[in-house]
């Protein structure tokens, strides 16, 4: 067994750990026999049962379909723009599907379904957006890609706060948002996950598809193409896939920000940058972070219950600090460029 293979294990078995903790913390151990059973007869006999079907079964699957797309869509954004800040969060991708769902609801009173094409929408507006402000600031001469990052981040915060604005316009629907918008992961969203997982699957399934030609272009364009590689329409594919599968997240149950940034940091030093290794990893060390991060969020202030995306983003920013002071603060870094 290889070396890539037995890491791959070791996250699985870590997944299985995480899981089994997310589903049954805080529950009696005398009652974890009836609550197996209740899992497979999938029928609620008591209060607990329902606690765990109702509730806590909802929030992993959530949790693991929200941090399982982000990761992936982050370590695919991350190679192709060769910027280890490229993240859904940091693009324009998420901000821009929050907007236009919230926007679809609030302005032209959409349905669920009609919301979740919005946000499909609006993440790919959002990414555009981005692309489209950072050559107008001369992206062509900038090979580490920072200006898009920039102007990623110039984005968001247009889309945030025209999205904050719609909210404080409609006071009578505002409760209905405003806590989906931090990013939520609810029990209350599983229709929503219902509606759009095959959205985040097809997504998925596209990035597995093209890892390896992926792969040939992070070795450059022209050995790819040397290969057969169509590299612009490979390269527009897996964005175009990783953008819909974030939106498809964010339709769901809101923006959770940063885990498609810092999951590719912790699987790269293991995986390599070879995506057929390192994208099946991602989502299963995405899927991890987004269990670990709603566990926090729903245990650590107990009885209070906070929204995963204020874990996320509390991580997520302390993260971003040491990427940024790695990559752009480093007297090397600074030599390189």
């Amino acid at each position: 067994m290889d070396r890539r293979s037995l890491h791959l294990l070791l996250i699985l078995a870590m997944l299985a750990i995480v899981l089994v903790v997310h589903l049954f913390f805080g529950f009696h151990a005398a009652d974890l026999p009836n609550l197996i059973a209740a899992l497979q007869r999938f029928e609620a006999q008591s209060y607990e049962d329902a606690v765990l079907l109702f509730q806590r079964l909802p929030r992993t699957l959530i949790a693991i379909y929200a941090g399982g797309i982000a990761a992936a869509s982050g370590f695919v954004l991350q190679s192709l723009v060769r910027n280890p800040l490229a993240s859904p969060a940091t693009l324009g991708v998420n901000s821009g599907a929050a907007l236009f769902l919230v926007a679809s609801a609030l302005l032209f009173g959409a349905s669920a379904e009609l919301q979740g094409i919005a946000a499909l929408a609006g993440a790919l507006a959002g990414f555009l957006s981005s692309l489209a402000v950072a050559r107008l600031a001369g992206r062509r001469n900038d090979p580490r890609g920072l200006s898009l990052i920039l102007s990623g981040a110039l984005v968001s915060m247009l889309f945030t706060g025209m999205t904050n604005a719609l909210l404080l316009s409609d006071p009578a629907r505002r409760a209905d948002f405003l806590s989906w918008v931090t990013g939520n992961i609810n029990h209350v969203y599983i229709d929503r996950l219902a509606m759009f997982w095959w959205i985040g699957a097809l997504s998925v399934a596209i990035l597995l598809l093209f890892a390896r030609p992926l792969t040939l272009i992070l070795l450059g364009a022209d050995k790819a193409a040397s290969t057969g590689v169509n590299v612009p329409l490979v390269s527009r594919l897996a964005i175009g896939a990783a953008v819909l599968g974030s939106g498809s997240a964010v339709a769901v149950c809101g923006p959770i920000g940063f885990v498609g940034m810092v999951v590719p940091h912790l699987v790269r030093p293991f995986m390599g940058n070879n995506l057929v290794h390192a994208l099946p990893a991602s989502l299963i060390v995405g899927a991890i972070v987004g269990l670990a991060a709603d566990l926090i969020a729903r245990e650590a202030f107990y009885p209070y219950v906070v929204n995963t995306g204020l874990v996320t983003d509390l991580i997520g920013g302390i993260v971003f600090i040491v990427i940024v002071k790695r990559f752009y603060l480093s007297p090397g870094s600074r030599e390189a460029s």
